[in-house]
């Protein structure tokens, strides 16, 4: 079962072609047995760098930080973007943060949207920190 969670925006709120919804999913399959409070303060580093432009970039690209490497990992259907956090230097399991970025975002015409969309993407991120779960953010956003 999925939950669904929606963060409460005032000034976007009101808009109806800019909803943004935060559904947290399944455990992270590849998460480590150990993690250190230096990776969760460097993810969350990470996390708060991350620019909406970056969010549609394509592999390989990261933010490194510390321990960590916040990365797209590829294009998924539709458009959109898997982001993962993970932990450097280890093989294998290694995943810490996992979040799908759905295409109808990318769309976002404003820089008010633009930047909700950072901002919901960012906390879909620091969910899926939190929970060790994937989280998928989804709009539309025109």
């Amino acid at each position: 079962m999925t939950e669904k969670t929606q963060a409460v925006e005032p000034e976007i709120l009101v808009d109806p072609n800019c909803t943004i919804t935060v559904t947290v999913g399944n455990n992270i399959p590849n998460y480590p047995s150990a993690v250190s409070n230096k990776n969760i303060t460097d993810a969350q580093n990470a996390i708060g760098r991350l620019t909406f432009a970056d969010i549609w970039r394509m592999p390989p690209w990261r933010i490194e930080e510390g321990t960590i490497r916040l990365d797209v990992q590829g294009a998924i259907a539709g458009g959109g973007r898997n982001w993962q956090v993970q932990i450097n230097g280890m093989s294998g399991n290694s995943t810490i943060s996992a979040t799908l970025v759905q295409g109808n975002l990318a769309t976002a015409s404003t820089t008010e949207r633009q930047q909700y969309v950072q901002r919901m993407v960012r906390k879909a991120l620091e969910d899926s920190l939190s929970t060790k779960k994937i989280t998928d953010v989804n709009g539309p956003c025109k």
